[in-house]
């Protein structure tokens, strides 16, 4: 099988993702001939289906604060605030590169990329009363950006946000949009707004986009960063599988797949998914716990199995093998169908969780992490496998919606017909769709519109918490996140345990290198993103660290393998 591209780049980048496209694009800005391959005929992997905040200590919003801490003070807050809540696995080394690199990598991609990001003020570290932790000073949200001028075909390539973050089939909702699409009907600046996202996209669905060129969340993440990579010259190939690494002398000099080789002069950067990415690997990750995977699959082989010939050493020592969250699994007859993620809508007032056997067994309101842990442990063995129902009343469903389900106007006939949402009008009616206790579904509803008239939840202490009031609706008292369920008719949504990304990676430094199993450096070897293990070890303690990771050890990769060509290049 001949080469692709004999010896025609420095740096093959394996995977398009936050993690992929920010090593290649640091590659080209340092003067490397850089490639990224890509299995799927879409780019933009998990990225391009998130949120896409990234958690960024020292950041420059944050820097310009009027209480600031100095950076060192920060720095140090930041480690600790990670070595508090990561447990037994914490990568302190990478940790601190991490917290060190990070503001570079930000400043690198928002100079490179064009890419823009603002301070979340309200994002706050997923466990508040931990040491080192702060509200509103290391998540960033990617800006909102108009793509009219991105290459077309380029454009097309780009894999859909999930559809919670779209309207009107292609109009993309940005998180700092949703106050706004919420209060459409009860706010005149909200209405105006919305309604000019709307006539814009109308023009561009006019002028031939194939959706709207308004991108928002991880969409415009991946959306920048591979146009950069266009105008710097790089290469983006999709619908190329990687099957093997090649080696020459020792070091990994290619890729190899039914397509081809592609050979490179330095080396490659692994940031292809985590162990997740494939069907075949997620069954060895998560035992017999039946789950969804939330990204989208790829036809990739098992990252071990891709590895195997290299002796790079896959780190499994991690407390949770998954970064977990609950998923609902909407039917092919609806038009947002697949696996989606519950993420906040568990913790607004009017909503609640019942096992299979109709009683609650968790704070509702927790960090999606740690809720899908609980949920197997309560209902991991039922016959059907763990999972449970989020049930909610008319006015919350109306008010807030429901997973993917908008709230009013958006309309629940598609999800009722389908099966999708169940309906009664009492509970004990919802409780026989269900196909649950009547008795006891009456009785868990009662007991828990106790809790909320009275604002204080006896048995699980939903709303204790910052970040559970954080994601609470702050106008409703006395506690954000607890409302009664009181007007029919009723509703819910079935439940099982889904994963946004894999804990276990490869075993990397603080360059990103990928290690062996005596812990030396695999020569041309670099992995980022799902591909390597994470530094928290299997702990998820804030928003937009799987993202804020892969673009800094992208970075860092790239920059690694530079130095090393600099250092060759100096020799000869």
């Amino acid at each position: 099988m001949g080469a692709l591209f004999p010896d025609s780049f420095d740096l093959i980048v394996v995977g398009s993702g936050a993690a992929g496209l920010t090593a290649a694009l640091a590659a080209l800005d340092q003067g490397m001939r850089a490639v990224v391959v890509e299995a799927d005929a879409l780019i933009g992997g998990a990225t391009a289906r998130s949120e896409g905040m990234i958690w960024v200590p020292n950041n420059p919003d944050a820097r310009n604060l009027q209480d600031a801490p100095s950076v060192e003070a920060e720095e140090d807050a930041a480690l600790s605030y990670l070595r508090a809540t990561s447990g037994n696995f914490f990568d302190q080394e990478r940790a601190r590169t991490y917290i060190r690199m990070a503001p570079r990598a930000l400043a690198f991609a928002e100079k490179a990329a064009g890419l823009r990001f603002a301070l979340n003020r309200l994002s706050r570290d997923y466990n508040p009363e931990a040491v080192g932790a702060t509200l509103g000073r290391r998540a960033l949200n990617p800006l909102p950006a108009s793509m009219r001028r991105m290459d077309r075909k380029l454009f097309g390539m780009l894999r859909h946000p999930l559809g919670t973050m779209m309207v009107l089939k292609g109009l993309s909702i940005a998180s700092q949009d949703t106050g706004d699409y919420l209060n459409f009907g009860r706010s005149p600046a909200a209405f105006a707004r919305v309604s000019g996202h709307a006539l814009r996209y109308a023009a561009e669905r006019l002028a031939g986009w194939p959706r709207g060129a308004r991108l928002a969340n991880g969409n415009v993440i991946v959306a920048q960063l591979a146009e950069g990579i266009r105008v710097q010259g790089g290469t983006i190939l999709t619908g190329w599988p990687v099957e093997r690494l090649l080696m020459k002398r020792g070091r990994v000099a290619g890729v190899a797949g039914r397509l081809g080789e592609i050979h490179a002069q330095k080396g490659v950067i692994l940031a292809s998914g985590g162990f997740n990415a494939s069907h075949a690997s997620r069954a060895k990750l998560v035992g017999s716990h039946r789950h969804v995977a939330i990204p989208a699959e790829a036809d990739i082989r098992p990252l071990d199995e891709l590895v195997a010939e290299t002796g790079a050493h896959l780190a499994r020592d991690v407390s949770q093998p998954v970064l977990w969250a609950p998923a609902s699994v909407v039917p092919s007859s609806i038009d947002r169908s697949g696996p989606w993620p519950h993420f906040g809508d568990r913790a607004k007032p009017g909503v609640i969780c019942l096992g299979p056997d109709g009683r609650r067994f968790a704070n509702e309101a927790q960090i999606y992490h740690d809720f899908v842990p609980a949920m197997i442990t309560a209902t991991g063995a039922h016959p059907e496998g763990a999972h449970c129902w989020i049930i909610t009343d008319h006015r919350a469903l109306r008010r807030y919606g429901l997973g993917p389900i908008g709230p009013f106007p958006v309309r629940l006939g598609p999800y009722l017909r389908a099966g999708y949402l169940k309906a009664g009008r009492t509970p004990a009616d919802l409780a026989k769709a269900m196909n649950l206790p009547p008795e006891v579904v009456q009785d868990s509803i009662a007991r828990f519109n106790g809790f909320a008239r009275a604002g204080k939840d006896k048995d699980f202490g939903r709303g204790e918490s910052a970040y559970d009031r954080g994601n609470g609706d702050a106008s409703h008292s006395p506690n954000p996140t607890l409302g009664p369920l009181e007007q029919a008719p009723y509703y819910a949504i079935r439940l099982v345990p889904g994963d946004i990304g894999s804990f276990v990676g490869l075993r990397v430094d603080s360059s990103a290198r990928v290690m062996d199993e005596n812990g030396s450096a695999v020569p041309g070897l670099w992995a980022a993103g799902s591909a390597a293990a994470p530094v928290t070890g299997g702990t998820y303690p804030a928003a937009g660290l799987t993202i804020g990771q892969a673009m800094t050890f992208g970075y860092v990769a790239a920059l690694d393998a530079c130095h090393e060509q600099l250092e060759e290049r100096a020799r000869q």
